[in-house]
């Protein structure tokens, strides 16, 4: 597997599909961009063998992206998806020999599609591999978890990570900065300048807040909370500000580590709050930046 980082898991699972001593479910756990999902796909691939029938016998799910009066979010991954990825297990496969699912963020799983895998993992069919893709195991039924046989995946070292990016790349410690021990997110930032360009301006946007009147502050309230998909991700990209302030990696945000601490933990309880709860968007964030 050509991947940065987690090698000991990355031998672990080669050993595993080559010996042939593969489990019926897998639990992939670790945070966003460590590289879980690309090292799954490549693991079904050694599984899988043939790679002419990949997509006949490799099954991925994923939670959809639903647009409704211009607010972005993702979906829950429902029942449905079960039903019918139980039905696609039902038929024989391509080559007659593994079908692997691979289920990313697996924590959306709402519990009526988690009920319903569950019976999937009751009763295991040797043919069948399931790998679920999650960031929080927290949120899955523990009688799932205790089916799976764990993968755990943490982050990657800097020197790691930095012999992916070209020599004459200028951006370097940039790209480290935002990478924060995950390969995913260097890559991204490697290939699309815009999504650099993006966090430099999320960046000064965090830094101009927090020089902001109150009045200023709900304006930008109101306006974030119009695509809910935006703000978690630039919520989250004010947490990795904020925690590199902390280590003392300041890149025009000058705040003291108790006032970023503050703001981390109420960022946090704020995005909690947004995905568990219907409650106003706008609201949630005026009460986060009275904190700022």
């Amino acid at each position: 597997m050509n991947i940065i980082g987690n090698e000991k898991t990355i031998k672990l699972l080669d050993r595993i599909a080559t010996v042939g001593k593969i489990a019926n479910a897998y639990l992939f756990l670790g945070l966003e961009n460590v590289g879980k999902f690309s090292i799954a796909m490549e693991f079904a691939k050694n599984i899988l063998v043939d790679e002419r029938k990949i997509n006949a016998d490799l099954i991925v799910i994923a939670p959809e992206i639903d647009e409704t009066k211009g607010v972005i979010k993702k979906r829950d991954i429902k029942i449905e998806t079960i039903r019918d990825l139980q039905h696609k297990l039902g038929l024989t496969s391509t080559g007659g020999r593994y079908k692997v699912v691979i289920i990313d963020e697996a924590e959306r799983l709402n519990k009526s599609a988690q009920n319903a895998l569950l019976k999937t993992l009751e009763e295991p069919n040797e043919k069948v591999v399931l790998i679920l893709v999650t960031q929080n195991e927290n949120k899955m039924l523990p009688t799932i978890a205790s089916r799976c046989q764990k993968i755990r995946f943490g982050l990657v070292a800097d020197s790691e990570i930095e012999k992916i990016i070209p020599a004459d790349n200028n951006d370097r410690q940039e790209i480290l900065f935002w990478s924060i021990g995950r390969p995913g997110i260097a890559v991204e930032l490697i290939k699309n300048n815009s999504e650099l360009n993006y966090r430099r301006e999320t960046l000064r946007e965090l830094a101009d807040m927090l020089s902001k009147n109150l009045n200023e502050k709900f304006t930008l309230a109101e306006t974030l909370s119009k695509d809910t998909l935006q703000l978690q991700k630039k919520l989250k990209l004010w947490l990795i500000i904020l925690r590199q302030s902390m280590l003392g990696n300041k890149i025009r945000v000058q705040v003291s580590p108790d006032k970023a601490l503050i703001m981390m933990e109420g960022i946090s309880e704020s995005m909690e709050t947004m995905r568990e709860t219907n409650s106003n968007t706008r609201l949630i964030l005026e009460n986060l930046f009275l904190k700022f």
